[in-house]
């Protein structure tokens, strides 16, 4: 027994936009701030002054200098500054800290530059390294794997992404589009 996995807007139709996910930091400094604002996306630019002032001026452990990169790197890409979020992506990655967070943002900024092939690996090395935000990890290979014709990972994701997080409604609508029917094998 084979089933088979049909969009139901057609296979042509990307399943949706990626996700991102901010990483908190320690104290109340401008770094708080910069998180604050990735978080919640009320002033990139000035969420991005913030994220620069703190990697700046505030005496930052490893960890919450990572979480600035990778907070700064979602702020850089809401700006269309893809080439910069990539940046702080990468010096996040290097600094060994918060390595599931980097991958998970970097994979998210890859969707939208529709390089999907990178977008699915970094999100496989999100799972890998145990990202905070499992469900978002899968919520974007699938939205990847969707884009690269593997319909049914695709499906086995956003569903994985359901059960991690059942209120996660992008998943649930980008699952709705799709039809499972069972195939015969022919015996």
């Amino acid at each position: 027994m084979k089933f088979a996995f049909a969009l139901t807007f057609g296979a042509a139709l990307l399943a949706g936009t990626a996700a991102s996910a901010a990483v908190a930091v320690v104290g109340n400094g401008t770094a708080k701030v910069c998180f604050s604002e990735a978080e919640n996306g009320w002033n990139t630019q000035f969420g991005i002054k913030m994220c620069n002032d703190a990697l700046k001026n505030e005496t930052l452990n490893q960890i919450d200098r990572a979480s600035t990169l990778i907070n700064r790197g979602i702020l850089k890409a809401r700006a269309d500054d893809v080439d910069g979020a990539l940046r702080d992506y990468a010096d996040a990655l290097a600094m060994g800290e918060n390595v599931g967070e980097a991958y998970l943002n970097r994979s998210a900024t890859e969707i939208a530059l529709r390089r999907f092939d990178d977008a699915k690996a970094d999100a496989d090395q999100a799972i890998a390294h145990g990202t905070k935000r499992l469900e978002i990890a899968y919520y974007n290979r699938a939205v990847a794997n969707e884009a690269l014709g593997n319909v049914g990972a695709a499906f086995q994701d956003y569903k994985a992404a359901l059960q991690l997080e059942p209120g996660f409604v992008a998943a649930r609508q980008q699952l709705a589009r799709y039809r499972v029917t069972q195939k015969n094998s022919g015996t």
